[in-house]
């Protein structure tokens, strides 16, 4: 027999607590309570705050960090003399960049294909994810995420393939009420079955990448279909989202989408109000921009991350514009308002099947890769895919076999990949490279 919604909420919001305990202490009760309160602070709290959590992790950099030792000095350490951290720096340096504070056990591995579509490897600390985890819960809430209550998440990674049968896979999705659609294979089938799934579990919140949540929105409006559930939000985050994404999911789901900005390197860095505008996280990070004038000028932003003490970020490009408002949000939250936010973008692939392939899937392909230190893939057309690649002394032919045979797997064994070697690949105009580029026209026209 089916458990009922509101039993199956109760269940959820306990596991939940239970395993917040588990991670982050007894004290988590306190711990969620004080990321609210800082959240919810008047400006001038919010900025001593952040400047205490600023001195703390630069004294930490200093008198553990070999990298920034030669940057830095045991007083007034002033953030403006310390060099821009660069992903070729990471690479370079990665083993200046580790605290002495950490064993190699302490330090988590992670890894992103990068914005500019160059593989970067970094490490983090437990502490850094528990803070981490603590200000998205205190940001989702605002478009109506709470726990216990059901989710519909339409992402992907690679770790997520293959494994919906998988019983740790099943046992997360159901203690945490949440429904998976993958985000890297939009098939009408699998997009029937979520709705038919959204309309049965009555999910309060979507969670999505903007370019899977508009290919879903437009399957549900060009199909005819009505939902049945009642949603409090929708949370667009890791693209940018563009004006017609944002106009079709609100029209098909009759609720406000809203933009959450953040990287797997430093973390959730702005999310959006129900005013529209795009809050900074200032509990986990100091964000500058890198420009004459950051409240008319756009420049590039610069982000310290203020939990990773297993390796400090400090002033990273992360590759993205942006530009800052002094307006006080009418929403009634004093975190500093991020203007604009310029240059994130993600191409959606199509195979000859019809089926919908998220960019993030290749990307995600160059993750421990050796040999590669930049690509990009342009499907040129549904039987040709041309991957440009900047290698290294690593790079092998079972490394090209490899990324042919992945590109293939997703797109189809009978379309042609070409592999060009490269010297480099010249930015756009926009000083933005795309690192995933599709040619393949599907979308509709806006409504």
């Amino acid at each position: 027999m089916p458990i009922r919604h509101s039993t199956k909420r109760l269940l959820s919001k306990l596991a939940w607590h239970a395993y917040n305990i588990y991670r982050k202490g007894l004290d988590y009760d306190t711990q969620l309570s004080r990321t609210f309160e800082i959240l919810d602070a008047p400006r001038e709290v919010i900025e001593a705050f952040q400047a205490q959590r600023l001195e703390r992790l630069l004294q930490h950099a200093y008198q553990t960090t070999p990298y920034y030792r030669e940057f830095l000095r045991p007083a007034h350490s002033d953030i403006s003399r310390i060099p821009t951290l660069e992903k070729q720096d990471i690479r370079e340096q990665l083993d200046r960049l580790y605290s002495t504070a950490f064993t190699r056990k302490q330090r988590i591995r992670n890894a992103t294909g990068g914005s500019t579509g160059t593989p970067l490897t970094f490490y983090q600390d437990r502490n850094y994810w528990n803070q981490r985890n603590l200000s998205v819960y205190y940001f989702d809430q605002w478009a109506g995420w709470n726990f216990g209550e059901p989710q519909l998440i339409i992402w992907g990674t690679l770790a997520d393939l293959g494994k919906d049968s998988h019983w740790k896979h099943q046992l997360n999705n159901f203690w945490r009420n949440q429904y998976w659609l993958n985000g890297f294979r939009l098939t009408d089938t699998a997009m029937s079955a979520a709705f038919e799934k959204m309309n049965q579990c009555q999910p309060q919140t979507l969670l999505a990448y903007p370019s899977s949540l508009y290919q879903f929105a437009k399957f549900i409006f060009e199909n005819g279909l009505t939902s049945l559930c009642k949603l409090k939000g929708i949370i667009a985050s890791a693209e940018m989202l563009h004006p017609h994404y944002r106009t079709l999911a609100e029209y098909v789901f009759k609720t406000k989408v809203y933009n959450r900005y953040g990287s797997r390197e430093v973390g959730l860095i702005a999310m959006e109000c129900a005013e529209g505008r795009m809050h900074i996280n200032c509990r986990d990070l100091y964000l500058e921009i890198e420009s004459p004038d950051p409240y008319t000028e756009p420049g590039e932003i610069l982000i310290t991350q203020l939990n990773n003490y297993a390796m400090p970020f400090i002033r990273y490009r992360i590759g993205d514009v942006g530009r800052l408002s002094d307006e006080m949000c009418p929403c009634g939250n004093d975190l500093p308002i991020l203007a604009e936010l310029l240059g994130r973008t993600t191409a959606t692939f199509r195979t000859r099947s019809g089926t919908l392939i998220h960019g993030g899937y290749f990307t995600q392909q160059f993750y421990d890769i050796d040999g590669v230190t930049q690509f990009q893939i342009i499907q040129e057309s549904l039987k040709h895919c041309v991957l440009k690649v900047v290698t290294d002394e690593k790079w092998t032919e079972a490394t090209r076999r490899f990324l042919v045979q992945s590109i293939q797997d997703a797109l189809g064994m009978t379309v042609v990949v070409t592999v060009e070697v490269v010297d480099e690949i010249p930015l756009p105009p926009s000083g933005k490279r795309e690192y995933t580029i599709s040619k393949v026209s599907g979308d509709v026209e806006d409504l």
